[in-house]
């Protein structure tokens, strides 16, 4: 079971701490039954690492797009910048990694110049090994006519990829207003939302009109007052 690094649930009725962004974009972007991916090695990479900079930045370790002030406090608008404020390692092999390297070139970087270098072929197979490790994927090894042998990984529980869709769905399909659980949803939410319309996963979330979803998912994005989010978005979209 994940216990690395807590993120606190945003539902008061599921007391269990929710899953890192990159791992719930790992699990929207695969069949739950089958383990096979919908989008390319490529393509899904760049997505994880996207999501690997959002989650320092919704984490407050780093700033995105906004330039620190020299004689003043405060920050000015920079598309794409990326400004360190909190260098802390906590342990976890993927959000360490990504830290190293941020840490190293000193800072600022650039959103795009980022996920070019931090999206390595391996990178994929690094963040399924640590969902294999944390208790989220498990192998699952099959013989075809009895002798054919294939292996899959795939969920270990149901909730986490049921979990991971219906919040993006529940963004424009929410719960009954008398439901004590309904809020706003909070930004790892939104920002799931913004990366998996970038990735064109939105047909994959099991809602009965995935164009009508992803045209509202595009747009919340680009009506955020806030720019990170689109910042990264834009870049692995």
């Amino acid at each position: 079971m994940w216990q690395r690094r807590i993120v606190p649930t945003d539902d008061p009725r599921d007391p269990q701490p929710r899953l890192p962004l990159r791992t719930e974009l790992f699990l929207i972007a695969h069949n739950d039954k089958t383990g096979k991916r919908h989008l390319s090695r490529r393509v899904l990479t760049r997505g994880l690492a996207g999501t690997v900079l959002l989650q320092f930045a919704l984490t407050g370790q780093i700033q995105i797009g906004k330039r620190p002030k020299v004689r003043e406090a405060g920050y000015t608008e920079d598309t794409g910048r990326i400004s360190l404020i909190d260098t802390t390692l906590y342990g976890d092999p993927i959000d360490d990694a990504a830290m190293k390297q941020l840490r190293t070139t000193g800072g600022p970087l650039r959103v795009r110049d980022f996920i070019r270098a931090f999206a390595t072929p391996d990178l994929y197979d690094r963040i399924k090994g640590d969902m294999i490790a944390t208790g989220v994927l498990k192998r699952e090894i099959h013989y075809k006519w009895g002798f054919i042998r294939t292996e899959r990984y795939v969920p270990t529980k149901d909730a986490y990829p049921i979990q991971a869709r219906s919040k993006i769905r529940d963004l424009f399909n929410p719960r009954h207003p008398n439901d004590p659980g309904l809020q706003l949803p909070n930004l790892q939410t939104i920002a799931l939302a913004g990366v998996t319309a970038a990735l064109g996963l939105a047909r994959h979330l099991y809602h009965p009109q995935p164009g009508l979803l992803h045209k509202q998912l595009m747009n919340l994005i680009h009506r955020l007052h806030d720019n990170t989010i689109r910042n990264v978005t834009n870049t692995i979209h």
